[in-house]
């Protein structure tokens, strides 16, 4: 190797190593897609082993989180069996019920109002 190149390379590692390490931001506080402001994730199964059966009114879309702003995962037609496991109230004062693997249900979606359960994280 000619000097210039070692000298090069000698430059650059101690740049690199001057640099400060890149810290990653917990799970909790990084900020989910499309102005979704829910970090909690899932209720867990172990907590919240209920299970009810309630039924779509009109269109009921399943998000990945319990506010409109969430992402839809799927939508449930009119008059589809939905079973959902618990609820939680938003910071919004709605009620969003848990649909076990697929995400969270408006509960105004719902013709029965939804889990009676509160969740449990």
């Amino acid at each position: 190797m000619s000097a210039p190149t070692v000298a090069a390379r000698i430059a650059l590692t101690a740049l690199l190593l001057a640099a400060p390490a890149a810290v990653a931001a917990p799970a909790e506080a990084v900020a989910p897609a499309a102005g979704c402001p829910w970090y909690q994730g899932a209720p867990p199964s172990n907590l919240n082993p209920y299970g009810s059966t309630d039924y779509a009114a009109g269109s009921a879309p399943i998000r990945v989180g319990p506010y409109g702003a969430c992402t839809a995962v799927s939508t449930e037609p009119s008059g589809t069996a939905i079973t959902v496991n618990c609820y939680i109230t938003n910071s919004y004062g709605n009620t969003w019920s848990y649909v076990r693997g697929s995400g969270w249900v408006y509960d105004g979606n719902l013709r029965n109002g939804g889990s009676t359960h509160p969740c449990r994280f």
